[in-house]
């Protein structure tokens, strides 16, 4: 945002897309705006995103009234997340296309929701999941209130922190955030983390892997090498 300033005469009609979505993550600072900037955001992309919604939702054998639903529910996530969108990132340099794709991915995982629970667009816990920096962080995921358990696996795990010296701390994140939402190896990351992990670390999920391998690699070496010792 040029500036801190608002003024009541703001040509939104004229904006880009990116503009508008730039005002709208800007609603706790500047509600009205914010309002004003995702009426004309939601009036300009709602007819692609309903017909969108209408072709992805028959492949579910969805009616109609689903597919409106889910994409009032996809303006819904883009109110609240409007700041995620990066034209940096777009694989286009048109910026209504990179608008539509970005809007698409969320408008599937939408309807995905709707599939699993019957509605879609509802908080939930996933959503809320935090990354993980450090030991401390992953002992408060698995023992949140037990006071014996968080005292026993701080004393279990406080090789890992050794392991991993030397590396960045992009390495350490994303190797302490799988270990606390990753349960075993055939289950995945929570999609939420894994955006979450993307858009905050500023990785691809292909570099997120090789991070995370690297980092994987240099704990088991780590462990191989203690045991050898014994």
């Amino acid at each position: 945002m040029k500036s801190d300033v608002m003024t009541e005469k703001i040509d939104f009609e004229s904006m880009v897309g990116s503009e508008l979505l730039e005002y709208i993550s800007f609603k706790d600072e500047f509600p009205n705006e914010a309002e004003m900037a995702f009426y004309v955001f939601q009036a300009r992309y709602q007819r692609d995103i309903l017909q969108k919604s209408e072709v992805l939702c028959s492949k579910f054998e969805y009616n109609e009234a689903i597919a409106f639903l889910a994409a009032t529910c996809t303006f819904d996530k883009i109110w609240k997340n409007a700041h995620t969108f990066n034209m940096k990132k777009a694989n286009t340099k048109n910026v209504d296309k990179a608008i539509l794709l970005w809007m698409y991915k969320i408008l599937f995982t939408q309807i995905l929701l709707f599939k699993n629970r019957d509605t879609c667009a509802q908080p939930t816990k996933e959503e809320d999941l935090s990354l993980i920096n450090d030991v401390d962080g992953l002992i408060k995921v698995h023992a949140p209130e037990d006071l014996e358990k968080q005292k026993e696996l701080k004393e279990n795990l406080s090789f890992l922190e050794r392991a991993l010296q030397g590396l960045s701390p992009k390495h350490r994140i994303i190797y302490f955030t799988y270990l606390a939402y990753k349960p075993d190896k055939d289950k995945n990351i929570p999609r939420s983390v894994s955006n979450k992990l993307q858009e905050q670390l500023e990785l691809t999920q292909a570099s997120i892997r090789v991070y995370r391998k690297e980092a994987t690699d240099l704990v088991n070496n780590y462990i191989n090498k203690v045991n050898g010792n014994r």
